[in-house]
């Protein structure tokens, strides 16, 4: 597991590569279907392709990884954990 951060500000980007959502951008990226939210303790149906970046090292990347809403609207500071395995880099 990987503790991230959301990031704001980025409900206006699309993938590049014609996906109609970061769902399916990020489906196709894994070679397979949004399960449960990927946060660490949350169990609740994954419906968005959240970005976010990794909170404790230094890799300023921007990744995707699977949230339900609730999840992807949290403003934590602290960040939280979720399944590294779900993680999909987003080229900047």
């Amino acid at each position: 597991m990987v503790k991230v951060k959301n990031l704001n500000g980025t409900s206006n980007r699309v993938p590049l590569d014609g996906s109609s959502s970061w769902q399916e951008w990020w489906e196709k990226k894994k070679k397979r279907k949004f399960g449960e939210c990927s946060r660490i303790n949350c169990s609740v149906k994954a419906e968005v392709g959240a970005h976010v970046q990794k909170a404790l090292i230094n890799d300023r990347r921007w990744y995707i990884v699977p949230l339900c809403r609730a999840c992807n609207s949290s403003k934590s500071e602290n960040g939280f954990y979720v399944d590294e395995k779900d993680l999909e880099p987003v080229n900047q």
